[in-house]
């Protein structure tokens, strides 16, 4: 936009005529000089204003088999961990991050989700962010193969078969099961109507679960058996 001045009369380009014929009066030409440069000035600021460009990024890594979902965590400072970035839950992949200040390095880390729960940090990229364009930020694997070869052992899903000898009078058994000791009939995971053997499976590699058995006859549930342990491997 810009001031001209015609025949003594200052006026302001796509200003409505009202406006204009406010402040073009002869008589009072400097009041409206003033408030003429004062709104040309307000403008410019909100053009200037407006005219301030963020920086973006996407980041795109390889899938990982039986990710169900990505979190992202961001920082202004290296060293990002699940405690101290910024959390972006249920991120796609790849992924589009906006409103990143021009000049500024942002770190990055993801994480996966799956059914066993959230992994730990994925290594750290940075990206120093330029107005009006966008960087890509290219993981490739998340984690080293090592890692990796690892934490693909570790969804893999153990089984245990409990086998107990019969109970006179009884109709049927109940199993209760957990990852944690001092189980009960209830804190602990029921399988009703259980024969013996008996086998579970899913169990995470590596965890140590515990198992008891009640008897059913007609009348009541018998006391919980002695506990077993076993470590899925």
């Amino acid at each position: 936009m810009t001031a001209s001045r015609e025949g003594g009369k200052i006026g302001l380009e796509k200003i409505q005529d009202a406006t204009v014929m406010t402040l073009m009066d002869n008589k009072k030409n400097h009041p409206a000089i003033i408030i003429i440069f004062y709104s040309i000035w307000s403008l410019w600021v909100i053009m200037s204003l407006s005219g301030c460009t963020s920086g973006k990024a996407t980041l795109l890594w390889n899938e990982i088999p039986d990710a169900t979902s990505y979190n992202v965590y961001v920082s202004r400072s290296p060293g990002v961990t699940k405690l101290s970035g910024s959390k972006i839950s249920n991120a796609s992949n790849p992924f589009a991050i906006s409103e990143l200040e021009p000049g500024k390095t942002y770190y990055f880390v993801v994480t996966v989700l799956n059914e066993q729960g959230e992994s730990e940090e994925s290594k750290e990229l940075s990206y120093t962010a330029v107005a009006n364009k966008t960087g890509l930020i290219y993981f490739k694997d998340l984690f080293d193969k090592s890692i990796q070869d690892n934490k693909s052992r570790n969804t893999e899903k153990g089984t245990v078969t409990i086998a107990w000898p019969k109970v006179p009078d009884t109709i049927s058994y109940n199993i209760y099961w957990n990852d944690s000791p001092w189980l009960t009939i209830l804190n602990g995971k029921k399988i009703s109507n259980a024969k013996s053997p008996h086998t579970i499976k899913g169990l995470k590699r590596g965890t140590t679960y515990y198992f008891v058995v009640t008897a059913v006859n007609a009348f009541e549930e018998s006391q919980v058996s002695e506990e077993i342990s076993f470590t899925a491997d």
